[in-house]
């Protein structure tokens, strides 16, 4: 009896040892974001949190914070640095903050389609960027890769075909180099505001139009004080998921296969859902009746304009080197 008293005991402490080497195994890590509930981001994020507890067996959970409780889309890449947040979901411009090269991506007219543009950004020409944003700066990306979508412009009174059409008018812009020089260069007034007070400006004739992609222009409504839509596609959003260096080291290798592994699930579903959505709510917005879409913009003619203009204002900033890599692999990509 004493036996098997002494074996209970020694189970029943082993047992102790067990659930509280699991509780102290447990990491929460702080996910900050700036979408709000109904987007398609916040949902994925949401998922992706949930993938990875389930799979972890929950020794990896997540705290999401959406919408920017915890600060603006700048700052939240920023307190990813600092180590104040572990994993934030960001704008390659918006991190471009840090490491400028970043925003190359995002140069008005660069690319044919989203299979080259995703080619190069995850391809050896980006790499010394991303390099930096670790070496410097602490973070890493999970997934380079979070189709947003294809960027276009909106105008209140003036029905917009050619570059000629947009002078003099007032576009709102986000307070980043590589639109205001865009803008500069098509011959139109660049007006950086605060994205929460977009819609009343346009509202207000404070600006004469603005630009987002199509899900942006839907969820936020602007089409309500809009009466064209001007198919221009003239820049990509591209978004990453990021993460803290040392809170990525901190994790166990599986655990961190499994976060890069589902972070790149969640990447690619992004892109099938976003280009989906991109579709329908055009559909939805040009049978509201509210606005014109106008298809056919003079392209070739807008690009003549803003894309070597952009790359000359911000050769300094970028660096030379950095945009002669990209365009060096864009023509290799065209010429196969």
């Amino acid at each position: 009896m004493n036996c098997n008293h002494g074996i209970k005991t020694a189970l029943a402490a082993a047992t102790l040892l067990l659930t509280a080497g699991a509780v102290h195994a447990e990491t929460v890590l702080r996910f900050g974001h700036p979408n709000i509930p109904g987007e398609y981001s916040s949902q994925l994020y949401d998922e992706f949190a949930a993938r990875v507890e389930e799979r972890t067996g929950g020794e990896v959970k997540m705290q999401i914070f959406p919408g920017e409780q915890l600060g603006k889309e700048v700052e939240l890449v920023q307190q990813v640095r600092d180590g104040v947040l572990d994993i934030t979901g960001a704008s390659m411009p918006a991190t471009s903050t840090l490491v400028p090269a970043l925003e190359i991506p995002s140069t008005p007219f660069l690319w044919r389609d989203w299979d080259e543009a995703q080619a190069i950004i995850t391809g050896e020409a980006m790499q010394p960027a991303f390099d930096e944003l670790e070496e410097k700066h602490n973070i890493i990306p999970l997934t380079k890769i979070w189709y947003w979508g294809w960027r276009n412009f909106t105008f209140s009174d003036k029905e917009v075909r050619t570059p000629a059409d947009m002078e003099g008018l007032k576009i709102r812009v986000p307070e980043s180099p590589v639109w205001v020089e865009m803008i500069r260069g098509i011959g139109a007034a660049p007006t950086p505001i605060p994205f929460s007070d977009v819609y009343t400006a346009l509202q207000q004739g404070t600006v004469d139009g603005q630009e987002n992609p199509i899900p942006t222009i839907f969820a936020r409504k602007f089409y309500e004080v809009q009466k064209y839509v001007v198919m221009s596609r003239h820049m990509l959003q591209n978004n990453m998921l990021l993460i803290n260096k040392n809170t990525m080291a901190k994790l166990d290798p599986a655990h961190q296969r499994i976060l890069l592994e589902e972070a790149n699930a969640a990447a690619a579903r992004m892109t099938l859902l976003q280009q989906r959505a991109e579709r329908e709510m055009l559909t939805e917005i040009a049978a509201s009746g509210k606005v014109t879409i106008i298809e056919d913009p003079d392209r070739e003619a807008f690009a003549e304009k803003s894309t070597d203009a952009v790359f000359t204002a911000l050769a300094d900033r970028w660096g030379q080197d950095a945009i002669d890599r990209v365009r060096a692999g864009i023509e290799t990509i065209r010429n196969r």
